[in-house]
């Protein structure tokens, strides 16, 4: 036993395969960084992506990845790809619950009331949307907490306003008879 019984309970191991391109530290950094989201890091989306992440790693540390094996070293740093919650960014909802309120108890009946004295017509559109933000948007996040992305719920959309007269479209301001 001329080298003790180390090799027993693994003191023999010295590690296999190439070493890791960060370093302890700059792991950590990058988990913090990635933590804060793509926005923090000078990004103009609110989700991140592996090109992203490769992009960060390489303006940070000056490090390179293959963009195949960033989704392998994100999961050993603890990340999974999630589908993210969109919030809004609406820094105002009592003002606009305010205002919202306004126009249903005091500007709304204003209208009707003046349509019964003219004995007109209030005409209601039919407003039809699409979301601008990705609303099946993945991105990566920590394992078991699911990703917030704050979004300005900004919508495009459509408004037709029927009546006797015809089809008014307020996007592309057209009159159908």
């Amino acid at each position: 036993m001329h080298k003790g019984v180390g090799w027993l309970i693994g003191q023999h191991y010295q590690g296999r395969g190439r070493k890791s391109k960060l370093t302890k530290d700059q792991k950590n950094k990058l988990v913090e960084l990635i933590k804060k989201g793509p926005e923090d890091n000078g990004f103009h989306c609110g989700i991140w992506n592996t090109a992203m992440i490769a992009e960060l790693i390489w303006l940070k540390f000056e490090v390179r990845y293959n963009l195949n094996y960033l989704s392998s070293l994100m999961k050993k740093l603890g990340f999974s790809y999630q589908k993210a919650r969109f919030v809004t960014d609406r820094q105002e909802e009592e003002k606009y619950e305010l205002e919202r309120k306004t126009w249903l108890e005091e500007t709304l009946p204003a209208i009707m009331e003046k349509a019964v004295e003219e004995k007109s017509v209030v005409l209601f559109g039919d407003e039809v949307s699409f979301a601008m933000w990705g609303s099946l948007a993945r991105t990566w996040a920590p394992i078991g907490e699911q990703p917030t992305v704050k979004t300005s719920g900004i919508r495009k959309g459509l408004v037709r306003s029927n009546s006797k007269e015809g089809v008014f479209n307020t996007e592309n301001h057209w009159l159908m008879r």
